[in-house]
């Protein structure tokens, strides 16, 4: 090995949050990886990358005829990446979990570190780092003195899973659903609880000791028979009614940011209040609190953390924008959907409590890979929102077009266009001020480029007293 390539790989090991692969993102003393990406190279960024700081440069293409002291030439920069990964985490002595699941994933990863970030320092994956890539960079970039270490793990193909198992080794598997995603690849439900069940296989991941599983439905059930083949240690599973180890028993909502919970554990019973009221956060909240409980963490803490539940960009954080001079709250469900989160926004916006001077819009857009039965899913949604109580309901995509005319719907509080522009044309003269507006749609459809448009007109965090 030369000698610039074992600095850098001493470099990485050594520390953590380092590897970086937007120059944009650079800071003094760290590694950028300059990758090919899908319309351009990070060649064209290593001297933006040098001139923010960079400690070092790798790139698996020839840069220039004379290479600084800092530019490290590779062969195959994943291959690079991968033997640093796979050393450092055998050089890991915390507890590391391991987060999967066909939506929730990156929720409860947050929540996860969130938590446990009150018992000491915890390391984990940024943003949704979730595959091949993502994996290897989260690896290399955690602390080796972390506590714990936690991996969110994503899937489109079938034999994804196993790779990310076999690198990452949880201790502990959480999967959090198993719901219609990704069908256009898969094909069915049941072929993605197998792919899922792959984080938990000893082939791949000799190490698991702990699955916490869900309870809800046959292929959810099928996780937890395929654990008990595999003849891992600890199978718990959660769910929200009674049939599950874990369950929610009651929520006594005080406001949309205050409850009383009780959850019903194998030792009886816990009670507690908790700065959300959302059904969905609460059952996340559930999985943080199997895991304390499984391995003797301070509930005390998990008590104290759960008065402040923080909110998470694209997956229900309050914005306060201006639209046509007026204040209006927009709540970001935009990173992802599928069926199963777009009925429970659904569900949670139709219950937010407002003030009677304000009114809900909510904006849905396509669920995109959902393969032969895209139509019925999204005819289902459709009949769920037109039913629901919220004001004014926006629809934008080909698919609910085409639904729109087959059912020729008259009504005056549902809308369609086709373009992000329309939609803020649309809202500037529609909206009054203290209106209430959820967007909801899959990363890549209109309603992800129209939250990002909106939110660059102005935007503030809004604290939990300030929304309704």
């Amino acid at each position: 090995m030369n000698k610039l390539k074992y600095e850098i790989e001493s470099y990485l090991i050594n520390n953590s949050n380092k590897i970086k692969i937007n120059s944009g993102t650079i800071k003094e003393g760290d590694v950028f990886f300059a990758l090919k990406g899908s319309n351009t190279h990070g060649n064209n960024y290593i001297e933006h990358a040098l001139s923010k700081g960079a400690k070092y440069v790798v790139t698996g293409k020839k840069f220039g005829e004379n290479f600084s002291k800092k530019i490290l030439k590779v062969t195959n920069s994943l291959n690079f990446l991968d033997r640093i990964a796979r050393k450092k985490r055998n050089q890991f002595k915390g507890i590391v979990i391991a987060v999967t699941g066909s939506v929730g994933k990156t929720s409860i990863k947050e929540f996860l570190n969130f938590f446990l970030s009150s018992l000491g320092y915890v390391s984990a994956s940024i943003k949704s780092y979730n595959n091949y890539l993502g994996v290897l960079i989260s690896l290399i970039n955690m602390d080796r003195n972390s506590i714990f270490s936690i991996f969110e793990v994503g899937t489109n193909n079938s034999n994804e899973i196993k790779k990310l198992a076999s690198l990452i080794l949880p201790h502990q598997v959480i999967i959090s659903n198993i719901c219609p995603t990704h069908l256009h690849n898969f094909g069915s439900t049941r072929k993605i609880a197998i792919e899922k069940s792959d984080l938990f296989n000893p082939k791949y991941n000799p190490n698991i000791n702990l699955a916490i599983l869900p309870n809800l439905n046959q292929d959810e059930i099928f996780l937890q028979k395929l654990a008990k083949k595999y003849s891992i240690r600890s199978i718990i599973n959660f769910g929200s009614y009674n049939k599950s180890e874990y369950f929610i028993k009651t929520i006594k909502k005080f406001n949309n940011f205050s409850s009383k919970i009780t959850y019903k554990i194998p030792s009886g019973k816990i009670t507690f209040k908790s700065s959300t009221s959302f059904k969905h956060q609460i059952l996340n909240m559930l999985i943080v609190f199997i895991v304390f409980d499984f391995n003797n963490l301070s509930i005390k803490k998990f008590l104290k953390k759960a008065k402040s539940i923080p909110f998470i960009k694209g997956r229900g954080l309050f914005n306060n924008i201006i639209i046509n001079k007026k204040k209006v709250v927009l709540i970001d469900e935009s990173y992802n959907a599928s069926p199963a989160s777009m009925n429970v926004c659904i569900d949670y916006f139709e219950n937010l409590k407002i003030k009677q001077d304000q009114r809900k819009f909510i904006i849905i857009g396509e669920m995109l890979e959902l393969g032969r039965s895209s139509q019925n899913y999204h005819r289902k949604i459709f009949s769920r929102v037109v039913k629901s109580s919220i004001d004014k309901i926006i629809f934008c995509g080909n698919i609910y077009k085409k639904i729109l005319n087959k059912r020729n719907v008259k009504s005056k509080k549902i809308f369609y266009f086709d373009e992000e522009s329309k939609i803020i044309d649309f809202l500037s003269n529609s909206i009054l001020k203290n209106d209430i507006i959820l967007a909801k749609g899959s990363n890549s459809s209109k309603v992800n480029k129209l939250v990002n448009l909106l939110l660059k007109i102005k935007r503030k965090n809004l604290k939990r007293e300030e929304i309704c």
